[in-house]
């Protein structure tokens, strides 16, 4: 055997590069950072409740340090950060439609049907639980989903009431 056969594990040592495994983790904590930054600012700068608006603020606290906790020496902290992040999308649309709710309800008024608002409150009731829960990924997008389309039928009788 001549001395230019590598091993396999030779092969992958020289194809591996550390620094640019660690400037991708950096990049996506820092975008995860960002995220709640901007969904922090979002809450603050929204008209819901002001019970929703703390647990929403808690949840983004309790996300932000998930992420300040990953270091990059830990098995795979890449994927972690990845998976962070999309919980934090989750917690950005959870956000956007308990917002849309509270407009709804305002909208619907007291004149509006109840069991329209009761429907709406219920949904809306169903994602916060999750928030508090930190079922941040499939039961919130579960509840959310639905949650849309309780406000899209409610927006149709705020119509008629208006």
């Amino acid at each position: 055997m001549s001395n230019t056969t590598t091993s396999r594990t030779s092969r992958i040592e020289a194809k591996y590069k550390g620094n640019r495994s660690e400037d991708r983790f950096f990049a996506a904590r820092n975008n995860a950072k960002a995220s709640c930054e901007n969904l922090r600012t979002t809450i603050r700068k929204s008209q819901i409740h002001a019970v929703m608006r703390d647990e929403l603020l808690h949840a983004v606290d309790r996300a932000e340090a998930q992420v300040k906790s990953i270091e990059p020496t830990q098995v795979h902290p890449g994927a972690e950060i990845r998976q962070l992040a999309k919980e934090i999308e989750h917690l950005q649309l959870a956000e956007q439609w308990v917002a849309a709710a509270d407009r709804v309800l305002n909208r619907l008024g007291d004149a509006g049907p109840a069991q329209s608002r009761s429907e709406l409150e219920e949904a809306q009731e169903a994602v916060m639980w999750c928030v508090r829960a930190n079922e941040w990924n499939g039961k919130l997008t579960a509840a959310g989903t639905q949650l849309q389309k309780v406000v899209a039928d409610a927006e149709v009788h705020a119509a008629r009431v208006s």
